[in-house]
């Protein structure tokens, strides 16, 4: 019988895939394989995709009730000023 030896096959974290629009194809694409390949992610996919709207929707609207000032995180208030009646 022969020695043979397995080949690796192709790995995931050898794939170099930058942050420009060939990312977001190479990132689509792979959610595309996994929906059709999987069915039970089609669940899971809308179930996330519905959750990650509503967190930001409701991050957008808290940040523009509370805008945050670049000086206030260099600068935190002194513990008397943080004090509420």
């Amino acid at each position: 019988m022969k020695n043979l030896e397995r080949h690796p096959g192709i790995t995931m974290h050898r794939i170099a895939v930058g942050g420009s629009i060939m990312g977001a194809v190479f990132a689509l694409g792979t959610v595309l394989i996994f929906v059709i390949g999987l069915p039970a992610s089609r669940w899971f996919l809308l179930g996330s995709a519905l959750l990650g709207t509503g967190v930001a929707a409701v991050l957008c609207v808290w940040h523009k009730n509370n805008p945050v000032e670049l000086a206030d995180l260099h600068h935190p208030p002194s513990p008397d000023q943080t004090k509420r009646p």
